[in-house]
Parts: structure tokens; sequence; C-alpha cells
């Protein structure tokens, strides 16, 4: 009987109520659907915006937040680096705004070329994308893919190569290349090898060059002034007396400031930079002398070419094979020690900074076609970034939302199914769980039902008892029973206390006390054995209450973490729960609600599959 009636239904008041029931429904679903909506959204996200609570990632629809995103990747979630860059001190990428005065695309596509040119020195740009706190970026997602297919997934060659121990392909991390710090030092090894061939194929607009202005600034003008660069601004005006607007007018002179110049007050901090800040390599000489140099080495070395090789890890056979660096040269450990001894016993009027804020208004002012022949007219390097990077998100924007919205999809999926054995041990565990509840349950079940035995209440309440101890009581028993039977870190630890559960036998023996008697008799009349009335006849009419048992021991396997975190800590061992955990140890939110969203899709295609049995086994014997 209807709770309205048909005609009651036809009126103004029955009209609204059934409005009001279905806004009440209505909204109702909307609370369910929106916290997971709200999940999806998250598990799209960076760092950088991860805090918002949008339905909508704002980078799905708006190109400034999709270039913040951009300049995430790009810069490696380090803000201090594109601070250098865009010689402005952002606190978050998010508050990020490329106002680069206006560049014309001829410009643009010269810079292009400019800093995608294979004669650059390699430590005048960086590759980026290659270093995240938490994620796995594309381009170090590559490198670890390159070299995988260089040694064959051979872990054991690879740390051979690198000098050290790799434990997985997980651990094999790039840092963030900081050339222009002084005591810097890249690798020597295959690591390193693979990063400058993938720079080398890079896109220009995924390099940056090295900003020795911008470090400049981070390193002598913001500790002084502070960090804000409005207020350092005034400062630096004031002290100096300089008349710049803002800090993306500055820029450091390739050469000591004059005493009595304009820029006199800036001399004394010019001096201290390239001596105790500045990478030598950076460093090069107004006149330059070899041979004076090359005095300077012999000296040092007692004129013994055998100790200086040492040194520098060279094989020269003479003072007369070295030449000057002149900023073209990357230097290493001994040789960049002595030529900073030798730079330093120098007169500061004798050196000049090289690097690519100096060289590209030269090499624009000398390319043909170009509108300026005046280096000083070029757009400053400064601008030629900002320019090429939002040139670049305009016109790749679908492959970048593409790209950010499954990269925490993509790395939580490498991690799981291609690293460790996490997915696979989870697999094998549920497998084993269901066949052996569907097989150990029922049998018992099945025992009680069928031959009546003495004290068969006695059991089922002692059964059911169990149900009142919670699973964290059993957990210190079970670990030293399974400890004294040397079982610990092994599938039958895992999947033992999931054989047999009492509910279960309770639930089983009443559903088989409700099958018809008639049946087992005529069968037993006919000559059929208990196994084949267990098999063909009980389970083959019991589908509905078995898909429940299956669904419910599927899901205790697989959301299990405690008992699988005690019993097998390997990490050979670890499920899908266990590993979880250890992820969100390091990963960023975004990456872990990814995590989540992957990890609950087995429960929920499960569900999916048995759900058709369990309502048949609910609505069809309602309806007969």
């Amino acid at each position: 009987m209807p709770i309205i009636s048909r005609v009651e239904a036809r009126s103004f008041r029955g009209r609204m109520l059934y409005a009001g029931i279905i806004a009440v429904l209505t909204i109702g679903s909307l609370t369910m659907i929106y916290p997971f909506a709200i999940m999806i959204s998250g598990s799209l996200r960076s760092p950088m915006d991860q805090a918002d609570m949008g339905i909508v990632p704002g980078f799905l629809v708006r190109h400034n937040k999709l270039l913040q995103k951009f300049l995430e990747y790009k810069y490696n979630e380090n803000v201090t680096t594109l601070s250098e860059i865009y010689q402005y001190n952002y606190y978050s990428f998010d508050t990020v705004d490329a106002n680069a005065d206006q560049v014309s695309p001829q410009a643009i596509e010269a810079f292009r070329q400019y800093i995608g040119r294979d004669d650059l020195p390699m430590h005048w740009v960086s590759l980026g994308g290659v270093y995240s706190k938490g994620n796995v970026p594309a381009n170090l997602r590559e490198l670890r893919q390159r070299l995988q297919a260089k040694y064959n997934g051979d872990l054991t060659e690879l740390s051979a190569s690198l000098g050290s121990p790799a434990d997985s392909w997980l651990s094999i991390v790039m840092v963030q290349p900081r050339w222009f710090e002084q005591r810097f030092d890249s690798g020597n090894n295959s690591l390193w090898d693979e990063y400058f061939k993938m720079s080398d194929e890079a896109d220009p607009a995924m390099l940056y060059p090295t900003p020795i202005t911008g470090f400049f600034l981070e390193t002598m003008v913001y500790p002084v002034y502070g960090n804000s660069s409005d207020e350092a601004v005034k400062g630096l005006n004031k002290d100096h007396g300089t008349t710049y607007e803002s800090m993306r007018e500055f820029h450091l002179s390739a050469t000591v400031p004059a005493a009595d110049g304009p820029d006199a007050g800036l001399r004394e901090a010019w001096i201290e930079f390239v001596h105790d800040e500045l990478n030598p390599s950076f460093v090069a000489l107004r006149d330059p002398d070899v041979e004076a140099y090359r005095a300077f080495l012999r000296n040092s070395y007692s004129g013994r070419i055998d100790q200086l090789n040492q040194s520098w890890g060279q094989k020269l056979t003479s003072f007369e094979q070295i030449e000057l660096p002149q900023g073209q040269r990357w230097l290493q450990k001994g040789e960049r020690q002595d030529y900073e001894q030798y730079i330093a016993s120098l007169p500061v009027e004798a050196l000049r900074l090289q690097g690519p804020e100096y060289d590209w208004p030269q090499w624009f002012a000398q390319q043909a076609g170009s509108p300026i022949t005046d280096p000083a007219q070029a757009p400053p390097m400064r601008d030629m970034v900002v320019a090429l990077e939002d040139h670049y998100v305009a016109n790749h924007s679908g492959a970048l939302r593409t790209q950010f919205s499954f990269s925490n999809y993509v790395t939580v999926w490498e991690e799981l199914a291609l690293e460790g054995r996490a997915l696979y041990n989870t697999v094998i565990y549920c497998i084993l769980a269901i066949v052996a509840a569907l097989l150990i349950n029922p049998l018992a079940a099945y025992g009680l039902s069928r031959f009546q035995l003495r004290g068969t209440y006695k059991i089922l309440l002692l059964l059911m008892a169990t149900v009142a101890f919670p699973p964290m009581v059993t957990l210190i028993p079970q670990f030293i029973l399974l400890r004294n039977l040397n079982l610990m870190n092994t599938m039958f630890a895992l999947v033992l206390p999931l054989m047999a559960n009492g509910y279960l036998i309770f639930l089983l023996k009443g559903f088989f006390d409700s099958l018809p008697q008639e049946l087992f008799e005529a069968a037993k009349i006919d000559g059929a054995s208990e196994t084949r009335m267990f098999f063909q006849f009980a389970m083959a009419l019991s589908k509905p209450i078995l898909a429940v048992l299956a669904l419910q021991t599927f899901t205790a396997a697989y959301a299990s973490f405690m008992y699988p975190l005690l019993v097998a800590p390997d990490q050979d061992m670890w499920l899908i729960a266990v590993w979880l955990y250890q992820f969100q140890q390091r990963a960023s939110t975004p990456a872990v609600y990814a995590s989540v969203m992957i990890a609950s899709i087995p429960t929920l295609v499960i569900f999916l599959f048995v759900q058709r049995t369990i309502m048949r086994g609910i609505v069809v014997p309602t309806e007969k």
C-alpha cells in the first residue's frame, strides 16, 4: 500500500509532499557525492593548490593557474629558484604574476634558439621537472626509464656506475643543479650523463638559464634588506643611491663597479659575492693571460704535472695543455679550487662575470635579421624567460592539463604496480583468503546443519562469542603462535586467520537449515555421497549467501592493515593497505588522494560483480 494514495497525489498537498521528499533525497545524495567529488578534485592537484577546496581545479579552466602549475613543475617545486630567475622574491607559486614587458614573437623565437643551443656551456642552463619533494615529475620518471633501459633493469650495474647502492628504481633521484653556488659539484656518472642528454633533447621552454643576478639578490641583498622585494628595493636605493623601481630592473654588472661610479655603493658587495659566493666557473678574465695562469699552476704543483692530474682527475702531459676556462667550462674540485685561488690573487678590475644573462644580448644583436644592433637594447634575460614560458603554456595547454591531471595517478600506479610486490601480494592474498573462506566455513556449517551433533548450540554459542572480542585482542596471541611456528613474513601467516569465522559459520548454518531436507534425502536414496550433496546441492543453492561471504572476506583481507604490518613487516610482503600507509608518509596530499582512489577501485569492482547474486537472494524469496 503506497504512503500517498493516487487521489491524494494529484492534490496540491500531495504534490508538495512529493516535492519535499524529492528535495530531501536530492540533498542527501549531494552530501554523499560532494566529499567524493572533492577527493577526485584533490587527486588532480599538486602542493601548490592542494588547499583549494573547489570542485574544479583552477588550472583546468584558467590560463594563469595553468602557468603557475607549469612553473611549479619546471622549477622542481622550489619557489626560491623561480624567484632567482624572475628577480622577485615569491613565497609560493600561486602568487606568481608573470608580468614581463611586451616581448615580440621574433625575440621569443630567438631566445628559444639561444637557450636550446648545443654549444652552450653545460652549467649555463638547467633542465626543469627533475626533482620533487613528494611526487615524481615527468622528467625524473623519464630519467629513471632511460637508466632502466640502459642497464636492462639491473640495479647492481647501476649502483656500480653511481658509486653508491640503489635499493630500488624509486630511490633514484636527481638533485637540483645549483651551478652558481661556490661549492656545488656535479656528478660524473650515468645519472648525470642521461640528465645532460635529456637537456639536449628537451624543449627550450623546459630549460632555465643560470641566474647570476638572481643569486646575487638572494645572497647579498635580501639578507640585508629583508625578504620582501618591495622593501628590499627601497633599502637598496637608500643605501647605495640607486633609483630602481623594482628588483626586476636590477642587473648585476659584469665587471666590478667603479669606486667613483653610479654603482659605487655596490662595489664591496660585488667583490664579496664573486670571491665568497659565486662559483668560479662563471668568472672570466678581462685580459686573459694563459701563460700567467700556467706559471701559477707550475708554482703551485712544483712543476709536477702528475700531481696536478691527480688533483684535477685529468691525464695531461704538460702544463702547456692547460687553457683558461673563461666561463665556458665547468670546473670540478681541484681545478675549481686552483682557479679560485688564481683569481683571488688578481685585482678585481681584471675580472668579469660570464654567463647567459651577459652572453644573450651579445648573441641576439649579432643575429641576422635582428631588430637591434646594440646589445644594450636587447630585452633582459628575465623577461625572455617569462615570455617564453607564457608562450609555451599558451600553445601546449591541452597536453599540460592532461599531464598535470594524471601526474599523481601515474606516480601511484608506478610505485604500486611496477615497483615492489604490494599489488601482487594483495591479489594472491585475497584469492587465497576467499577460496579458503568459501571452503572451510561452508564445510563447518554444513556439518553442524546436516548431522545435528550433540552440543550444536553450545558450539554455535562459542562461535558467536568470538564476535564479542575485537581483533586487536587476538593480535598478540596470533603473533606469538606464528612466530613459534616460524611462519612470520609468509603468506600462510596472512591467510590462516581468515580461513574460519565464527559469525560466518553461524550465518551459513542458518541458511543451510532453511534448505529443503527432502532434496538431500532424495539424493541420498539415489546414492549421492555427502561430498556430492555438499558441492552440487548445498553450495549451488547457497550462491547469494556465499556471495556475501566472499565479499565480506575480500573486504576484510583487502582492508587489513595492522595484522599484516605485525606478522609480515618485510617490504616484499607488504599488502596494499600497508603500502598506502608507507606511501602517505612521504607523498604529498594530492598523491595520497590519488592512491586512495586507486586503492578503492577493486572493492567497487568486486561489489559490482557480486551485487546481482546478492540481490537475487534477497528479492527472489520475497517475491515467492
